[in-house]
């Protein structure tokens, strides 16, 4: 029982933290908010650590529902996760734009165009920043999958809700002091992060995209009359 619960929390641990990239994602998160105060994204980082919970635990347990609902197959879901994960990545990777002027701009942007009050910034705790910012299409993808193939034992059960939970307080921590993790490495050194997980992103896009086409692929084929 407790090799079953390790192995399943490991997978799905593993699995999910990959493809949330929540250091990533905080440093997307900071962009965003940079005309919130520390206190404003506390709060925000809390609503987006629950509601990421929820939203893996709803797509591991009911995701398969979900599609087949709307006739959606887990092959075309990886597809479009994959081209939209590439996408996001491709345009974060060749952003040529200096750290410095990223922050101008987007403080010239937040005090043109971005909410300031508490209530409006917590609009926006669900979209963008838990979906797609935190859980995209491709993490949406990896936990559906998971669901899928997963016998739903008590054990896998407890391992995959721990997997979950963990992955929420990680996304949680990374949010919350986003700004510190910034101040400690320094422009140049967010920079280099950013660029490296933009890559890994692109990266991830590809997998995500080619095994999606490959169980079209040979969905396709196995149709074929010979």
């Amino acid at each position: 029982m407790l090799s079953s619960f390790l192995s399943t929390f490991l997978y799905v641990f593993t699995s999910l933290v990959t493809v949330v990239n929540p250091i990533g994602a905080a440093m997307f998160f900071l962009t965003i908010t940079a005309g919130a105060t520390r206190a404003q994204r506390m709060a925000l980082s809390n609503k987006v650590c629950i509601y990421f919970l929820i939203m893996a635990l709803v797509t591991l347990c009911a995701g398969s529902f979900v599609l087949s609902f709307f006739g959606i197959s887990l092959g075309v879901l990886r597809v479009a996760g994959g081209l939209i994960l590439f996408s996001a990545g491709w345009l974060a990777l060749n952003n040529t734009s200096s750290t410095t002027d990223e922050e101008e701009q987007a403080e010239t942007t937040a005090g043109a165009h971005k909410p300031r009050t508490y209530q409006d910034w917590m609009k926006l705790a669900f979209y963008p920043f838990t979906m797609p910012l935190t859980l995209g299409p491709g993490a949406i993808a990896v936990t559906t999958a998971i669901g899928t193939s997963m016998s739903f034992t008590l054990p896998n059960v407890v391992g995959a809700f721990a997997a979950a939970l963990a992955n929420a307080l990680i996304v949680w921590l990374c949010f919350r002091y986003a700004d510190r993790i910034t101040e400690i490495l320094g422009p140049s050194g967010s920079d280099a992060i950013g660029r490296i997980f933009s890559f890994i992103l692109v990266c991830l896009g590809v997998q995500i995209f080619w095994t999606g086409f490959s169980e079209l692929w040979l969905t396709l084929m196995s149709s074929v009359p010979k």
